[in-house]
């Protein structure tokens, strides 16, 4: 996603005679950073945004913070002075360095001048750069790359793409150990009231299978928001934003749960998080394979690293003799039920 801009011409020469990137031109900012992150979203891929020095970079911040909290790999090249000429009054400069703060995942700095070792070090940084964009937890990473004049190449000088060097990360995705999942399903077994929260989370046939058997089977109540894509889960409680809000103190206590699992990233419901929050599970289990974990609700108790299809298919166990037990999960299980049937107008 190009921006035009004099400075950053070395830049738009290499990405659009690179014969293996598509390239689109967008002259505002705002927007190019917007139109990069809805395709890094759809992809699963970096999306590179270009642009020239100075305060053109900060037209990026909405959208680059964005992508960090949503985990979506956007690779931002910035255009930038020599290093001399910073606070020297010279137009469209500005301090470029780290200008995205902690919404980036890592800040890289290019070498302003060209020789071997320079150019071994691009390669490096740009391979480096990509490859952290989308391993663990994706999101964005800033590469600021000075130039001196001059940008464009001569008349009669021809403009070669050269195949540089990749580095590939082969990276798997963390498992359990079959010690770690007979314990879970001990801990699981323990428990008569089981909630389980999904936050933001993209489409995945594999999870949504694994929460309708655990529906199905288990009765375990499952609140989905719109942006958890848990639609398809029979019986899903959609509107716990309405009744958890309105709701008698006696039935939150009902409705409180034992053991509250919870995966995908932020929950939108102010009062699905006061009511979690007041009304707290004796044990709370977050799903997350990578990265920085949050305490939402203020009271979690174990971060479990695997994904939700995994987990929800290895994990939840109950057993036929167990008959007590299972009817506390099944009455609580209908409670929900109840309520999410009120107040969406099914009968």
């Amino acid at each position: 996603m190009i921006c035009p801009g004099s400075r950053s011409a070395p830049l738009t020469l290499a990405f659009v005679n690179h014969p293996g990137i598509k390239s689109y031109v967008i002259p505002d900012e705002r927007s190019a950073a917007f139109i990069a992150l809805g395709i890094a979203q759809c992809t699963k891929l970096p999306v590179a945004l270009i642009c020239t020095s100075g305060s053109a970079a900060y037209n990026f911040a909405p959208a680059i913070a964005e992508a960090f909290f949503q985990h979506i790999p956007i690779l931002v090249f910035t255009a930038d002075r020599p290093p001399e000429m910073i606070d020297q009054l010279d137009g469209q400069t500005i301090r470029q360095k780290n200008l995205y703060g902690n919404h980036v995942k890592r800040y890289y700095e290019l070498p302003v001048d060209e020789n071997q070792a320079s150019s071994w070090f691009v390669n490096r940084t740009i391979n480096e750069a990509i490859n952290l964009s989308q391993s663990g937890l994706p999101g964005p990473v800033h590469i600021n790359a000075p130039f001196r004049e001059p940008f464009y190449p001569k008349p009669e000088e021809p403009i070669v793409y050269n195949p540089t060097r990749v580095i590939e990360i082969n990276e798997s995705l963390p498992q359990l150990t079959a010690n770690q999942i007979e314990k879970l399903k001990t801990e699981w077994k323990s428990f008569k009231k089981i909630l389980v929260v999904g936050g933001q989370s993209d489409f995945r046939n594999k999870a949504v299978s694994a929460l309708q058997a655990l529906a199905k089977k288990l009765k375990v109540p499952i609140i989905g928001e719109l942006l958890s894509n848990m639609h398809a889960v029979p019986n899903v409680i959609q509107h716990a934003e309405l009744f958890l809000g309105q709701c008698p103190n006696e039935l939150k206590a009902t409705l409180q749960p034992e053991l509250l699992i919870t995966f995908g990233k932020s929950i939108l419901s102010k009062n699905v998080k006061q009511y979690l929050r007041q009304y707290p599970a004796t044990q709370h289990w977050h799903l997350q394979p990578h990265g920085d974990y949050a305490d939402t609700f203020l009271q979690l108790t174990q971060v479990i690293r695997c994904t939700p299809e995994f987990f929800f298919t290895q994990v939840p166990a109950v057993e036929a003799k167990e008959t007590f037990r299972n009817q506390k999960q099944n009455n609580y299980y209908q409670l929900w039920q109840v309520e999410e049937h009120r107040h969406s107008g099914n009968t």
